[in-house]
């Protein structure tokens, strides 16, 4: 039996690539684009629609109704300290709630962007070894985990908006 060439193998290591590597890519690349990228589209357009304008109403809201009340407030803290500490410190959580909000908005627009990254990446990391196959899948995996993660980010940041509008609604 003569010994396999460089060239043999270099041979036998691109027709695998072709008829096994590559096919599997261009399935995976397809269900990407076609499963996951308008599952992102859908999420943004949904952060687009639904919690922009929350924020903007919640900003409106406190602009207009809740900061000209606080003169009123700090007048009536000479009288009732006790009772107001406990309003006031509402109004802190309030705020740090808003701005974890969007520091969450800001994180998952992020996330999206690196999970993107990384989708393109996908090609560029791999070559014909069967192993890395086992990667991918471990890696759709992750994805569909994040896209159940971001949906679900999704919800309670809903209900967080609907909670604070709630509340705000109740201290008014």
């Amino acid at each position: 039996m003569e010994p396999i060439s460089k060239k043999d193998l270099t041979d036998a290591l691109e027709e695998f690539n072709k008829k096994t590597i590559e096919p599997g890519f261009n399935r995976i690349e397809s269900y990407i684009q076609s499963q996951i990228e308008p599952r992102f589209d859908r999420i943004e357009s949904y952060i687009q629609s639904q919690i922009e304008p929350r924020f903007d109403r919640i900003e409106s809201y406190i602009l207009n109704r809740i900061e000209p009340h606080f003169d009123k407030i700090e007048k009536k803290l000479e009288e009732h300290d006790k009772r107001f500490d406990d309003l006031l410190t509402h109004f802190d959580q309030i705020y740090h709630r808003l701005d974890r909000l969007e520091t969450e908005y800001h994180t998952i627009t992020f996330s999206i962007q690196r999970i993107e990254e990384q989708l393109d990446g996908v090609d560029n990391r791999l070559n014909g070894i069967d192993g890395k196959l086992d990667k991918e899948s471990n890696l759709k995996e992750r994805l569909e985990k994040e896209v159940a993660d971001l949906k679900q980010r999704s919800i309670l940041l809903q209900n967080r908006i609907e909670e604070l509008e709630n509340r705000i609604k109740i201290l008014s």
